[in-house]
């Protein structure tokens, strides 16, 4: 098994746990300002983007909020994608792809942002509230840790459409080529 680079692994560290604690500031922060849910929102944006503090006991977009223990369903959910994460990174040595460390990287930063929210709160703590008024669009309220987990799976979704590197081997081998 080849060695994972150490630019991988710091990139890993750098994203999940500086991801995780940019999103615990912010969410200290933003309460500590606005208040807890309820209180006036704050306008960023106007008609487009608002700082709203509310508690979701649901997953990303309040998915699941109504189940019975929910916040500790989704908890024990995160620490389990956490292992999962750490066990594929380095111990199957997932981590020798970059993009691939960059996804998984958002992911970790966004669940345990969220994950210590829900064991610490027994709710998630959301503010960013997104909506164009002149069309009747709204988000629901959401934070950075919930960015982090969409972006982390976004790359994750292209990275599912590009082949596989014995795959594209053995194309390469099949395919017929000119010969000069």
């Amino acid at each position: 098994m080849n060695r994972i680079p150490r630019r991988h692994i710091l990139i890993f560290l750098f994203l999940a746990l500086g991801g995780a604690a940019f999103d615990l500031w912010t969410k200290a922060a933003i309460f500590r300002h606005v208040g807890p849910p309820g209180s006036e929102s704050v306008s960023v944006i106007p008609n487009v983007i608002e700082l709203r503090t509310a508690h979701n006991t649901g997953a990303l977009w309040g998915m699941g909020k109504n189940m019975p223990h929910s916040s500790l369903i989704f908890a024990t959910l995160s620490i389990f994608a956490v292992i999962l994460i750490v066990w594929w990174l380095f111990w199957q040595g997932a981590a020798k792809d970059f993009w691939l460390t960059v996804a998984l990287g958002l992911i970790m930063a966004g669940a345990t942002g969220n994950c210590y929210d829900r064991l610490v709160y027994g709710h998630v703590r959301d503010f960013v509230y997104f909506h164009i008024d002149p069309i009747g669009f709204e988000c629901a309220i959401f934070n950075f840790a919930d960015n982090m987990l969409v972006a982390g799976a976004v790359i994750l979704s292209l990275l599912a459409l590009k082949p596989l590197p014995e795959a594209a081997e053995r194309e390469e081998r099949l395919t017929p080529h000119p010969t000069d």
